[in-house]
């Protein structure tokens, strides 16, 4: 090769190097491409999205695309599982371990169908001609657009299936009004600066007939001082600013030392220092952690009874958005007995498949603290500690 290319014009060096550099780009590419596919479904680096834990197992399998439902769970770690495509009136929109397809929606008589249902996208429906309903409220029903704008004012944006008729008044009069306010303003800030200079100017005078540089109450009468402590007093608030703080605080500790059972706050106004650092006396609850000698998935599955009695059945929707499950995920887990704890079993499976080794009893006490639930969440600690499950987090 390199005979041949001493030979060859050196015209024809430049599209064979070209060409040797741009197959060593694909090799590695290639084998780069390879390397990512025998990673561990665990390793943090690869999508755990892409794979799901079959359930009373160790087994990873990967999820069926979107249009498709898992027949049969694979034999083997980390294989494909087979999957079969949807029915006709039924879809799946994404990537997915269900083991049936969701149903397609049907519009409405005061509807349109704007696409229809596919294997992996649902039935996309509209409201009909002169007709809206709003996207940021629960479309139950259209509602019918104004046919015209009322007197003195104009068209701004036309009907369509998501808005009504917007309507307001000429451009040249919104303008004007726009100028008239900003003329408001300017004039507001002049008067303003005009008797902020004069209550300087009159402060100084009253300073310099004491014959020294200072007040009665010994305070500097210069100007720039007399800014500096005006925007200052304004900064720190008022005495009974501070006493409404001071309150606010002592209120907030209280409810804080009731809830933990600790001692009796200090009255408003007594403070306590302490050398070097200070120590709040509301101590944060602390992580459980499995009990040793126990498979910590197990543990967590058995968990979910507990977190079932005590979650209130109208907050489980909101409970599992918050965890970060889809509405697909929700609708599914309630296709179970919506009479029993059946539906919430399977939101908690569905999202422990979908975290993985990640998946923690800290992350289902914490999302009830988010969603204003913590009460329940102090009670389930208790049990599962009391249950000889979990434990707290030695530090």
């Amino acid at each position: 090769m390199r005979s041949a290319l001493r030979g060859a014009p050196r015209r024809s060096c430049i599209p064979l190097l070209l060409l040797v550099v741009t197959e060593i780009a694909l090799e590695t590419a290639a084998a780069a491409l390879d390397k990512r596919d025998k990673l561990d479904p665990l390793d943090p680096s690869r999508e755990v999205e892409e794979f799901y834990q079959v359930q009373d197992s160790d087994r990873y399998c990967k999820k069926c695309p979107a249009g498709t439902y898992v027949a049969e769970h694979c034999k083997e770690q980390n294989s494909s599982s087979k999957c079969l495509p949807c029915k006709k009136d039924e879809y799946i929109e994404y990537p997915s371990d269900f083991l049936k397809c969701l149903r397609c929606r049907t519009c409405r008589e005061d509807q349109v169908e704007v696409s229809p249902c596919q294997a992996d996208s649902n039935t996309r429906c509209a409201c009909k001609n002169s007709t809206f309903c709003s996207p940021d409220h629960p479309c139950e029903m259209c509602q019918k657009c104004r046919p015209r704008c009322p007197k003195d004012e104009v068209e701004l944006a036309p009907c369509t299936p998501h808005s009504d008729l917007q309507c307001g008044p000429p451009t040249t009069t919104s303008s004007s009004s726009s100028n008239h306010l900003i003329m408001i303003i300017l004039v507001v800030v002049v008067v303003l600066v005009v008797l902020l200079v004069l209550a300087c100017l009159w402060r100084y005078r009253c300073c310099r007939s004491s014959g020294e540089g200072r007040d009665l109450s010994g305070k500097s009468c210069s100007v720039v001082g007399y800014l500096l402590r005006q925007v200052t007093r304004h900064k720190r608030g008022g005495l009974g600013t501070q006493d409404n703080i001071r309150n606010e605080q002592f209120s907030r500790d209280q409810l804080l030392q009731r809830a933990s059972g600790s001692v009796t706050p200090r009255a408003p106004g007594l403070e306590e220092t302490v050398t070097g650092t200070s120590e709040s006396s509301v101590k944060p609850r602390k992580d459980l952690v499995p009990v040793e000698g126990k498979d910590p998935v197990i543990l967590l599955r058995r968990s979910f009874d507990i977190f079932a009695q005590d979650v209130p059945c109208k907050d489980w929707k909101r409970y599992g958005r918050a965890l970060g499950l889809l509405e697909n995920d929700i609708a599914l887990a309630e296709m179970n007995d919506k009479y029993s704890l059946e539906p919430f079993f399977q939101m908690l499976n569905t999202w422990q498949n979908r975290e993985g080794m990640k998946a923690s009893v800290n992350t289902l006490l914490e999302t009830l603290c988010e969603i204003n639930l913590g009460g329940i969440a102090e009670d389930i600690s208790s049990k599962l500690i009391q249950q000889g499950s979990f434990q707290y987090e030695v530090s």
